[in-house]
């Protein structure tokens, strides 16, 4: 008797063994779901955040693209303080010109887009040969008093001159009148004596009588991937050679 009592419960034993794994495959599905329904629900939330991320993008991107065009007319045309009216009791002064220039460490050529005139014009209007218009008056009042980094930014807007991505501008300066444009000058100085330094550049841009000093046509030279710098080792300075 005992002996078949015991082949029962053997015999029972896989049937007990298979509703254990059934009940732990059941339980673990279950787990499974629970937290795969939590994934699925914060995957889904984060989906929604990507795309009204990606919208807000696209609507700055668009503001930005709106803002620079603006900014950029507001630039090149005649600015609003500087109306014809506004320029009635302005005094011009060659002097004061020349001298702003030379604070800005800037070409006639550049100084003259930044006013809306030619290079010659500038040139003509320090020394005295002509005088400008009155509109012309009033975008000279207009930067007057602006500083090298505005100067340099406003270049940049017009398209060029300020160096930096879309510095093509550059590209298309004219040699004036009476010299070369202050690339020119610092490209033929650069090609004339390999590894040229900043301050040998220097000396030669005042033995020519140019106004200023040249660091500031150097940086936008840099930023236009028009010439290469490296520190010079053990003392101050860098040398330039053509890109």
């Amino acid at each position: 008797m005992q002996g078949g009592v015991d082949c029962v419960s053997l015999a029972a034993m896989p049937n007990l063994n298979s509703v254990i794994n059934e009940q732990i495959s059941r339980l673990a599905r279950r787990e499974i779901r629970a937290q795969t329904k939590k994934t699925k629900k914060l995957t889904a939330q984060y989906r929604r955040d990507i795309a009204a991320l990606k919208r807000q993008i696209a609507a700055l991107s668009k503001s930005v693209a709106f803002l620079t065009r603006q900014e950029k007319r507001r630039v090149g045309g005649a600015p609003v303080a500087a109306s014809t009216e506004a320029s009635e009791g302005v005094r011009f002064r060659a002097d004061g010109l020349k001298s702003h220039r030379a604070k800005l460490g800037l070409s006639a050529a550049d100084y003259g887009r930044l006013v809306g005139a030619s290079g010659l014009s500038v040139y003509h209007w320090e020394g005295g040969k002509a005088r400008p218009r009155r509109p012309q008056v009033a975008k000279l009042a207009a930067v007057r008093g602006i500083g090298k980094r505005e100067a340099l930014k406003r270049l940049e807007m017009l398209g060029g001159g300020g160096g930096g991505a879309g510095g093509g501008g550059t590209s298309r300066r004219r040699r004036r009148a009476g010299g070369p444009s202050a690339q020119d000058f610092v490209l033929a100085l650069v090609k004339g004596k390999r590894g040229a330094t900043s301050k040998a550049i220097n000396d030669a841009w005042r033995k020519a009588g140019r106004p200023g000093k040249a660091d500031n046509t150097l940086s936008i030279m840099v930023r236009g991937q028009k010439l290469k710098r490296a520190k010079l080792e053990g003392e101050r300075g860098s040398s330039y050679q053509a890109a």
